[in-house]
């Protein structure tokens, strides 16, 4: 299936030409087809500096949250055990079973 591409004028700097020119012929491609591998990569660059930007944000607000769980709790962190909290569940669920209920 044939791509459709939009055409557009792009005012670039010498040594921008001259980079994509140079690695188009080490690549053995067109310089319009290096162009598009170069914005192609420049956007993909972009969305995964979103993407971290994204989650250091999700992690500060987990931090955040901590902290606020910790002041809440004059600074002693929750004693809980997730491991030992769901063996005691399973342990129960099994005599439920076992007891027929």
């Amino acid at each position: 299936m044939k791509e459709h591409y939009d055409r557009f004028q792009l005012l670039w700097h010498k040594r921008q030409r001259a980079a994509l020119t140079r690695l188009a012929k080490a690549r053995g491609v067109t310089l319009m087809e290096m162009t598009r591998q170069a914005i192609e990569a420049g956007i993909h660059q972009f969305e995964q500096e979103d993407e971290f930007v994204r989650r250091a944000r999700a992690l500060e607000k987990a931090d955040a949250l901590r902290q606020e769980i910790l002041k809440r709790h004059d600074g002693k962190p929750l004693d809980i055990d997730p491991v030992e909290d769901l063996r005691k569940m399973r342990e129960e669920r099994i005599e439920q079973l076992a007891s027929g209920n």
